[in-house]
């Protein structure tokens, strides 16, 4: 009898240890699984901090080798461009594109594991701004390899996502500022002038809060156009308005040509996770809620000067991604805290279930719902912090063009160097990314 009891004594041990076991490896798998996209590109980014992009793509390329997240292609596309592959980063690029047009029929599939699980398992298609950006830098992909009407098509899609949110509509300012130099360069003065007024629409009344107030380098553009395009009524209101009496618009002449210099400076905010608990009056409990953050507060970017021909010119931010992230986040919270709560019910309810039939399973349950609990933190972190923009009128031939970073002693710290070819009333554009300071002074940045 003392056998036999023995004998049960040691199948239930050896059922308790294979029990753990497989507990063990499953936590192991969710913890993987659920793992916050923030680790991920907190790695993903080192080599940009120590001028080493070409690392940081090599970690992107691992990831998601099939390349059918949005997420990953978004960040292998700027990776490919920052280290020089234009034509690359544009194919990854329109992957990410056809993926989130496919998003728009959300999986009903999706939403109920958003719903039971969490918010990672459902398609990433990206904040509105992101999506705006993405045909932005596939357009500035289009300009670097020479081909401008490549450019203008991204800036009709974009024009045609924008009109797609109808009675919600948005506006990116960087991207119709873009928009405009395009088709200006192009020769499509109207089109250009339509895309300034638009780019300024935005600056004037979203400045201070999603985007930085309206660049004098736009103003100026804006009438400029007028001008050539005698809308002398108009012109006199937008000088008042400005403050830019005193403006004259700038003669025409076959010796020059102008030089746009666009500088993606520093990385864009990574989100973060935050768990508190919340008082569900449905289950009379309080329920662990996980939600995204942005915990590190706004850093204090280096800034860009550019010199040629022994002058000197300070670059304007026109698009402050940073401030765009954390809007975009606090405008999407309210939802985002309502579907945790639902979600958090949702798991109280399978656990208790759970543990009344079993404790074994309920405590099986605690865990699993512990585990998966996660914010999506999800975001295109390989974006820079800001774009700074410079519109420059240059004698016709070749010249040598620094983009030098001075720290907040005024002192340069970095120095990017480009040979620039000016044509008879032609725009060149030098575009450029910069991240951190790398060893050397005088060490050239060619991202």
């Amino acid at each position: 009898m003392l056998i036999e009891q023995a004998v049960v004594l040691r199948k239930n041990v050896c059922q308790m240890v294979c029990v753990r076991s497989i507990l063990l490896i499953g936590i192991c798998i969710l913890i993987q699984s659920c793992a916050s996209y923030g680790s991920h590109a907190t790695t993903m980014r080192d080599g940009l901090l120590q001028g080493k992009p070409e690392l940081s793509l090599a970690i992107a390329e691992q990831k998601d080798p099939d390349q059918e997240e949005v997420i990953a292609s978004l960040d292998k596309g700027m990776l490919r461009r920052i280290n020089g592959d234009y034509v690359g980063s544009n194919e990854i690029l329109e992957v990410a594109k056809q993926e989130i047009e496919k998003l728009y029929g959300v999986s009903i599939t999706e939403n109920l594991a958003a719903i039971a699980i969490n918010e990672t398992l459902r398609g990433y298609e990206g904040d509105r701004y992101e999506q705006l950006l993405l045909h932005a830098y596939m357009a500035m992909n289009y300009i670097q390899i020479g081909q401008i009407d490549g450019a203008r098509v991204e800036m009709l899609q974009a024009n045609v996502k924008m009109m797609e949110w109808g009675d919600e509509p948005e506006e990116d300012a960087f991207t119709r500022y873009l928009e405009g130099l395009i088709y200006e360069s192009l020769g499509e003065q109207d089109s250009a002038l339509i895309s300034y007024r638009k780019a300024y629409t935005v600056y004037k009344e979203k400045g201070g809060q999603q985007y930085p107030v309206a660049p004098v380098g736009l103003k100026k553009d804006l009438l400029r156009l007028l001008a050539k395009q005698r809308l002398w009524s108009e012109y006199k209101s937008y000088k008042k308005e400005f403050n830019m009496t005193k403006y004259k618009p700038p003669k025409v002449s076959k010796k020059f040509g102008e030089l746009v210099v666009i500088l993606h400076n520093g990385l864009a905010p990574i989100r973060g996770e935050t768990a508190i608990p919340i008082f569900s009056t449905e289950v009379q409990q309080n329920l662990r809620v996980a939600f995204p953050t942005y915990k590190q507060h706004k850093k204090r970017l280096y800034t860009p000067q550019v010199s040629v021909n022994n002058k000197r010119y300070s670059m304007e931010t026109v698009e402050d991604i940073d401030a765009l992230a954390r809007y975009s986040l606090g405008q999407a919270m309210p939802g985002i805290m309502l579907r945790a709560t639902a979600r958090a019910v949702v798991k109280y309810n399978t656990q208790h279930s759970a543990g009344e039939s079993s404790a074994l399973a309920g405590f099986l349950m605690t865990i699993t719902n512990l585990i998966t609990e996660r914010a999506d933190t999800r975001s295109w972190t390989t974006l820079p912090q800001a774009i700074e923009l410079k519109r420059i009128k240059l004698p016709v031939g070749e010249h040598d063009v620094q983009i030098q970073m001075l720290n907040t002693a005024g002192q340069p710290v970095d120095v990017i160097k480009q040979n620039v070819v000016i044509k008879s009333r032609r725009t060149s554009f030098l575009i450029k990314h910069w991240s951190a300071p790398v060893p050397k002074l005088n060490q050239v940045v060619t991202q």
